[in-house]
């Protein structure tokens, strides 16, 4: 079976395509030409150019195979309008008609839990989407929207997934970035819900669980590990594995978080600066509220199991991070 996976570069692209090859399957990387490409040259894999927004040049790339994963995106708690809805919004339209052209065989989409808008309670797949003005969550419920009605038109066999916190190696936004804020000692928001922690290596067996079963098709997974874990263990851990100081937590009320980084958003658009804010609402929302949404359907439908738990999670993470040169170590 010849497999298509854009955003192959980026953290969960780059975890599936190796779950594909692991499993015997016939991989193509889709990259931008910017792309970091080293990781995929090393797995020997064959990489296509293309650009999400160039319809004309999807249609071409995407002939010939029998099931398009997309997991390009934006993920990020700050940008423009503009930026988020062409990555998250019309890439997805382009896509969807380019593979309907093709006849492709399955359109498998990564979504989020965020397009549940943070509810603050565990939630499964029948709770409503909710626009909360945070332009990822916003434009991923758009892109959702657009591909239902997609579907209803089109013979395009599609399948939702929407992983929780995703971790592990090769993690920009929960990795790398958290590891900057600690070697920095940035105090951090006491955290202490269900962070809803995903290890990649899981969400992509889950993935291709759903993409090997026809009874999935035309519906949306939640993929988490369901794990209790919190934010505030997840970071003292982290800098644990990382050789760093334990995080300093400094108690503050999640409203007055929330003000705050309203404030400092405010003063970011007024100045238009294109830098990401200190503090942002999205980050004390996801901090702040219960990220542990159910995955009970794909559990109960599918059998599903994750078999990485936190602590191998943790043990993984920590032989990447080993093989890591020092921040500090000086670059040629």
């Amino acid at each position: 079976m010849r497999n298509l996976v854009t955003g192959a570069s980026g953290f969960l692209g780059s975890h599936l395509v190796e779950g594909l090859l692991a499993a015997g399957e016939d991989v193509t990387a889709l990259v931008r030409r910017s792309s970091d490409r080293s990781h995929l040259d090393r797995l020997g894999v064959d990489v296509v150019e293309a650009d999400l927004l160039d319809r004309g040049a999807l249609v071409k790339r995407v002939a010939g195979f029998d099931r398009v994963f997309h997991c390009a995106a934006m993920v990020k708690d700050w940008g423009t309008w503009s930026e988020f809805r062409a990555a998250n919004v019309t890439s997805v339209q382009n896509l969807l008609e380019a593979s309907a052209a093709a006849g492709v065989g399955l359109f498998v989409h990564v979504s989020s839990t965020d397009v549940y808008g943070h509810p603050d309670r565990v939630v499964d797949e029948s709770a409503p989407l909710r626009r909360r003005g945070f332009l990822y969550g916003d434009t991923k419920i758009e892109a959702e929207e657009l591909l239902w009605q997609f579907i209803d038109r089109h013979d395009l066999p599609t399948v939702v997934v929407r992983p929780a916190s995703l971790y592990g190696p090769r993690s920009k936004t929960f990795v790398d970035d958290a590891l900057k804020l600690l070697r920095e000692g940035t105090p951090m928001i006491p955290a202490n819900r269900s962070a809803g922690l995903t290890e990649v290596s899981n969400a992509v067996d889950a993935i291709l669980l759903l993409a090997s079963d026809k009874r999935s098709v035309g519906r949306a997974f939640n993929i988490t590990d369901d794990s209790p874990v919190s934010w505030q263990t997840y970071f003292e851990r982290l800098a644990e594995i990382a050789g760093l100081p334990r995080p300093r937590f400094v108690p503050i009320p999640r409203r007055a978080a929330y003000t705050a980084a309203w404030a400092i958003e405010a003063a970011y658009r007024g100045l238009r600066l294109t830098s990401s804010p200190p503090l942002t609402r999205l980050a004390v929302d996801i901090l702040t509220t219960e990220q542990g949404f159910s995955s009970e359907r794909l559990r109960s439908e599918f059998g599903y199991r994750p078999r990485i738990d936190f602590e191998e999670g943790m043990r993984r993470l920590r032989e990447e991070l080993r093989g890591r040169p020092s921040p500090d170590s000086p670059t040629r």
